[in-house]
């Protein structure tokens, strides 16, 4: 960026909000995405900011985002970086926008169960101000300890309770919005309303490419009363869908389930002695005592009818007690020709078997070792989670291992009938598939809206496909 833009932008943020640091224009313009942390080994990145941008209050942004307009500036909002598929990377340099800092709990609600925030603030740090309420924003993905909530909004995240609490867009009641224009947008809040379209989402899955959302009002929950475990083996995978099946059937709903193959049987949960080839079921339940413990009851029986082997409350405490911890991945990207990628995808229940078939076949063609695990449950179907790793010679070949994985699996996951994402997201690494998925007239009206929400083009550049 030219001296004078810079200065411009100092005239808005003030002479500290501006920084072209090398350091922390390499740092932060960096995410959690496997290509990223590769890079980030060699010094590398997969694109750069030119300068960051720390805004103090809205209408601060506001100013900035009209600026940017104005002058073909490109700006990547930024949160605290945690994405996985590049969503947060500037790939046509311009402006980082730091708005990590706008973290604070506006007002908590109690009454109507709702919480005003700024879109910075992490989920974490939410949860603890909630919790001292007798409140629960529902909420806990992965990422946890270092994702804020717009960021969870922007890329439709889903949490490990789902099941129960639905997926972040379900916790949202209202939000503000800062559009590239420097215009506001805030929905009104309300539980519901047929007033024409929900404009809220549009914001949803956006990415960062139709505004910078500034506050949200969440939908949140009392903290629930008990909490319940369970686990059980089955010998056929068709079993633990047909007792998951069984279970929506009969309206319960707990606040976790997920089934693991046998691999991942045998990684994670080999120490409470589940008999070879089993698909492991762990179960959690929150809420009201009697109900929670009808529930279970009710799953004893069904799990019995589908012969399931129960395993006692262990493995599922031992999931909970596990459940942030990702350092195997983490260790294995870390090594010089390592790879780790979890590819979460979404189906229906008749097409689960199949898929789950198919797509570890596939990443086996590449990848030494590969297990999955089915989590996340709707009343039709479910989220599918296939894990792989393997090691390479070098760095070099361990990202062209990556990229051949994703040739590999997405033929697969659309001959199927399942979505690419069901919650990390697309970025610029699934963006060569939106096309597939939504067809030429999707793009052309995503294309459209994009138009007018953003007319200059500069909200985060290269992402969803556009």
């Amino acid at each position: 960026m030219r001296p004078e833009q810079l200065d411009a932008l100092r005239e808005i943020v003030g002479p500290d909000g501006v920084s072209t640091e090398a350091g922390t224009l390499v740092t932060l313009s960096r995410d959690a995405s496997f290509r990223s942390q590769k890079l980030e080994r060699h010094g590398k990145s997969v694109g750069v900011a030119e300068a960051i941008v720390r805004p103090r209050d809205t209408q601060e942004i506001s100013r900035v985002l009209r600026w940017c307009s104005e002058h073909q500036v490109p700006v990547v909002p930024r949160g605290p970086g945690s994405g996985v598929m590049g969503s947060g990377i500037p790939l046509q340099g311009g402006i980082l926008l730091d708005v990590r800092h706008f973290n604070q709990v506006i007002e908590i609600d109690a009454h109507n169960r709702r919480a005003r925030v700024q879109g910075g603030i992490l989920l974490s740090d939410l949860e603890t101000e909630l919790n001292k309420h007798g409140l629960t924003g529902g909420h806990y993905p992965q990422s946890f300890y270092l994702a804020g909530v717009a960021g969870s909004l922007v890329m439709r995240g889903t949490g490990t309770f789902s099941s129960l609490y639905g997926s972040v867009e379900d916790r949202l009641a209202d939000l503000t919005v800062v559009l590239p224009t420097g215009e506001m947008y805030s929905s009104h809040n309300s539980p519901r309303a047929s007033s024409g379209p929900d404009l809220r989402q549009l914001f949803l899955g956006s990415e960062g490419t139709f505004g910078v959302i500034t506050e949200v009002d969440l939908k949140v929950l009392p903290m629930p009363e008990v909490r319940r475990y369970a686990s059980y083996a089955f010998s056929e995978f068709a079993h633990s869908l047909e007792t998951t099946r069984a279970m929506q059937a009969a309206g319960v709903v707990p606040a976790v389930l997920r089934i693991y193959d046998p691999t991942e049987t045998r990684a994670k949960h080999a120490n409470f002695s589940n008999p070879e080839g089993t698909w492991l079921m762990v179960l959690l339940f929150e809420g009201a005592d009697e109900l929670t413990a009808t529930q279970a009851a009710i799953v004893e029986r069904i799990a019995a009818a589908n012969s399931g082997e129960a395993m006692g409350e262990e493995p599922a405490r031992d999931w909970e007690q596990k459940r942030f911890d990702v350092s195997w991945m983490s260790d294995q990207v870390s090594r010089d020709g390592g790879v780790a990628e979890a590819v979460e995808v979404c189906a229906t229940w008749s097409a689960l078997p199949r898929l789950m078939t198919r797509m570890q076949a596939a990443a086996s063609k590449t990848m030494a070792r590969v297990m999955g695990h089915v989590s996340h449950i709707y009343t039709d179907g479910a989220s599918l989670y296939v894990i792989s790793s393997g090691d390479y010679a070098t760095d070099e070949e361990a990202l062209a291992a990556y990229d051949q994985l994703w040739q590999d699996l997405m033929p697969v996951i659309f001959e199927e009938g399942a979505v690419i994402s069901h919650h990390h997201g697309i970025g610029y690494e699934r963006g060569p598939w939106m096309k597939d998925e939504h067809g030429e007239v999707g793009m052309r009206l995503l294309r459209g809206i994009k138009g007018v929400i953003d007319p200059a083009g500069v909200m985060n550049p290269g992402k969803l496909g556009l």
